[in-house]
């Protein structure tokens, strides 16, 4: 079904509705009949090497080779949405609710935004290799298919967690007073961050013994909940500390059973 497929290398498909698009090493083509005929759709897309495409609402999305990520509405131009997107080769692209993540290969990593490509993060924590060619989401979990290192998988909640009020960006940080205090045997822990940054939450006894990571990873501005349980802890007061960027700030909760 190549009848205005100018270009036969393709290296991605994607679906919305009765649009059917594919990306080509000579970039996107549109077919509204099922392949019969496509058309080239290709205004303002500066790089033609398409690797990924993903469809998020109205919102076409192309991850490109050299170029970076471009997003395209009905009737409109690609716009190039590279904004904290530090590697340009771009192999997949995958949407979950209101988050958009790209995988980026030559030891790039993924990345996540949750104002459709606006602005990006790096999620790459824990990884061996960095170089992505595939991801998947099912369950909860985000896939990565790697270059050679076989498939890693890391849970959604620990890349979003639980982030509200997406397009309203903080004006500054704040870690508020974990509610309910005192507590048995959870309660949740709110922050908000102003700009990306890599975040650690953390909780400690008196003695300044760590007893729980909640929180060890790159994050996007917003503001964010943890829940926090000590059902293996003991009654006390204990401190959890917030750190991101240059920010730090520490508050004391109390558990009692």
């Amino acid at each position: 079904i190549n009848n205005g497929l100018t270009n036969t290398y393709v290296h991605a498909l994607a679906v919305s509705g009765p649009n059917l698009f594919a990306g080509t090493y000579g970039g996107v083509f549109h077919s509204t009949n099922n392949g019969s005929s496509w058309e080239v759709i290709n205004n303002g897309l500066t790089t033609t090497d398409v690797r990924a495409l993903t469809v998020n609402g109205n919102t076409l999305f192309a991850g490109t080779s050299g170029g970076g990520v471009f997003s395209i509405a009905a009737g409109q131009n690609w716009t190039a949405i590279n904004t904290g997107l530090t590697h340009s080769y771009v192999e997949a692209l995958v949407v979950s609710g209101t988050n958009l993540f790209t995988g980026t290969n030559y030891g790039g990593g993924v990345y996540l935004s949750t104002n459709n490509g606006a602005s990006w993060a790096p999620v790459t924590t824990g990884m061996v290799n960095y170089s992505i060619r595939s991801l998947a989401i099912n369950n909860n979990y985000l896939f990565a298919g790697t270059y050679r290192s076989g498939v890693w998988r890391r849970s959604l909640s620990e890349l979003v967690v639980s982030v509200e009020e997406k397009d309203k960006i903080p004006a500054n940080y704040s870690l508020e007073q974990n509610f309910p205090n005192p507590f048995n045997p959870s309660t949740v822990i709110s922050y908000q961050l102003p700009v990306a940054g890599f975040v650690t939450l953390k909780v400690f006894d008196l003695l300044g013994r760590e007893v729980s990571t909640l929180v060890n990873s790159e994050q996007i501005a917003g503001h964010y909940k943890v829940t926090f349980s000590g059902k293996s802890l003991v009654s006390g007061v204990y401190i959890y500390r917030l750190t991101a960027n240059d920010f730090s700030s520490s508050k004391k909760l109390i558990l009692v059973k």
